[in-house]
C-alpha cells in the first residue's frame, strides 16, 4: 500500500530502545495450552512492571515471556484485534494449510494458525483475553531500525464527477503504462542478496527496451478515461498521503477510493516543504487547506515539492464498519489493525505494542494488515490505522510515540525458528 506519512510533519527522527536485558534468543516455541474458564466479564487490572529501555541491537528475534511481563496485557481492549484476526481468518482459510505467510521472518504456515482460526470464530464478547492467552505464546521482539508508532486514517472528502472550480485536482486510476517489476522473483531466481535487500516491486515504464523510472508528481497528465472524479487538492493529497479514502459525491453517491498504484518516489511531505521556506509555519491539514486557497497560482508547485504520486481504484464500500483493503489485501479493522515492516513482521501477526499517546500509555493489540515505504524501517515501527472520518483524523495527526516496545503473539505447539536476517537489510523507500 501507499508509503504511510507521518501527519505531524514536523516530527524528529528518533531510533528508540527496545527492552530490559532478556535470556539469549532461541527457536520459537509453544506448550500446550491450558484452558480456563471462559471470560465473562471484566478482569481485575493488574500492573506489571514496565520493562528499562537497551540499546538496540542490530539483529532480529523473538524471546519467549509471558504474558504478565507485557505492561497493559491485563487491562487493554481487545475487541478490535480479534475482530480484526477474524477477518484475517477468512484469507488464512483461502490458503493450503502448508503455505507460508506473506512477508516477515516468523510466522510458519497457514495451517498453524488454523486451531486459533476456529476457536475465534466462536468467542464471545468478554472471552478475547481468554482466547489469545489460550491459544497464542507472547514473544517479545528485538531488531534494528526505528522505534516509533503512529497512525493514519481513511479520509471522508466532498468530490465531484465533473471539474468545477471548488473541486479541481482529480483523482486518477492506475495508468495504462505502468509495468511493475517484481525484484523478490528475480532475487529468488538469480540467488541474488543485494536483490533481497531491494524492495519487492518497482513501478516503471517502457521507453523503448527499457524499463525506466514513472514520471515524477510534476509530469504526470491524465490518460483519456483515468479520472475517477475531482475534489479540493489538499483533500486529493490527504487521500494520497493515507492511501485510500471514502469520496462523497455531489449527487449522493458514495464510493472508496481504493489504493491501486504509486510512482515509485520517496514521499515528501508538501506540508513540510512549505513549513520549510516559511510560507506555513504551522503545517496542520486545515492550515495547508487554507493556503492552497489563499495562493491559487502556487498549487501545482506546492504539491510538486512531493514527487510521490497515488494511483486508486474506486471500489463499492460493502462494510462501512470496515476500513479498506490493506497490504495484506484484508479490510482495516479501526483501532486492530496496524501497518508493519513486512522484512521483519509477516501479514496477520498479531502484536502488542506499548507505547504513550498524549502523555498517558498506549498499549493495544493488533494484527499486522498492512505496510508503506515510511514504515519498513525495522521491526518497532509500525502505524495505527484509527479509522474513519475526523476524530480518527485528529488522533492520527497527534500520535507520535517514540521507543514503543513490541511483542508477537504465535500459536501454541509453534516450533519454527525465525528465519536469519539478511547480511545488508535496506529499508524500501
Amino acid at each position: 500500500m501507499i508509503s504511510r506519512a507521518i501527519l505531524s510533519v514536523s516530527l524528529a527522527i528518533a531510533v528508540g530502545a527496545c527492552a530490559s536485558s532478556r535470556p539469549a534468543p532461541i527457536k520459537i516455541g509453544g506448550t500446550t495450552p491450558t484452558p480456563r474458564p471462559p471470560v465473562t466479564g471484566p478482569e481485575t487490572p493488574t500492573i506489571p512492571p514496565v520493562l528499562p529501555p537497551i540499546t538496540p541491537p542490530s539483529d532480529f528475534s523473538l524471546v519467549p515471556v509471558a504474558f504478565g511481563d507485557i505492561p497493559g496485557w491485563a487491562s487493554a481492549d481487545m475487541a478490535p484485534a480479534l475482530a480484526a484476526f477474524k477477518r484475517q481468518c477468512i484469507s488464512l482459510r483461502q490458503r493450503s494449510s502448508d503455505a507460508s505467510l506473506s512477508g516477515g521472518r516468523y510466522g510458519g504456515k497457514a495451517g498453524d494458525w488454523f486451531n486459533a482460526c476456529d476457536a475465534a470464530s466462536v468467542i464471545q464478547p468478554g472471552q478475547e483475553r481468554w482466547f489469545f492467552e489460550s491459544y497464542f505464546d507472547p514473544q517479545f521482539v528485538i531488531g534494528p531500525g526505528e522505534a516509533r508508532l503512529t497512525a493514519y486514517f481513511e479520509p471522508v472528502i466532498s468530490a465531484s464527477r465533473e471539474w468545477t472550480p471548488a473541486f479541481s485536482e482529480p483523482l486518477l486510476k492506475r495508468p495504462p503504462d505502468m509495468i511493475t517489476v517484481d525484484l523478490g522473483a528475480f532475487a529468488e531466481a538469480y540467488d541474488n542478496e543485494t536483490l533481497r535487500g531491494a524492495p519487492r516491486t518497482l513501478n516503471g515504464k517502457l521507453n523503448g527496451d527499457r524499463i525506466v523510472p514513472y514520471p515524477k508528481r510534476e509530469a504526470i497528465t491524465p490518460f483519456l478515461g483515468q479520472i475517477i472524479g475531482y475534489a479540493h487538492p489538499a483533500d486529493v493529497y490527504n487521500l494520497q498521503v493515507q492511501g485510500s479514502g471514502r469520496l462523497r459525491f455531489t449527487d449522493g453517491s458514495e464510493a472508496r477510493a481504493q489504493f491501486s498504484a504509486q510512482n515509485g518516489y520517496k514521499w515528501n511531505s508538501a506540508l513540510g516543504a512549505l513549513r520549510n521556506s516559511g510560507r506555513l509555519p504551522s503545517p496542520t491539514w486545515s492550515n495547508f487547506r487554507a493556503w492552497l486557497d489563499q495562493n491559487p497560482a502556487q498549487q501545482k508547485s506546492a504539491l510538486n515539492a512531493d514527487p510521490s504520486y497515488v494511483f486508486f481504484q474506486e471500489e463499492t464500500i460493502s462494510d462501512y464498519a470496515a476500513g479498506p483493503k490493506g497490504a495484506a489485501n484484508v479490510p482495516l479493522t479501526p483501532m486492530g489493525s496496524i501497518a508493519v515492516d513486512p522484512a521483519f513482521h509477516p501479514y496477520g501477526a498479531i502484536v502488542f505494542v506499548s507505547g504513550d499517546y498524549q502523555g498517558g500509555a498506549f498499549q493495544r493489540l493488533f494484527v499486522a494488515q498492512d505496510t508503506g515505504g515510511a514504515i519498513r524501517r525495522g521491526p518497532n515501527r509500525g502505524d495505527v490505522f484509527a479509522g474513519t472520518g475526523a476524530e480518527a483524523g485528529a488522533f492520527a495527526e497527534r500520535m507520535n510515540s517514540a521507543n514503543p516496545q513490541w511483542w508477537t503473539l504465535l500459536p501454541k505447539n509453534f516450533n519454527a525458528p525465525v528465519a536469519a536476517a539478511p547480511s545488508t537489510p535496506t529499508p524500501a523507500g
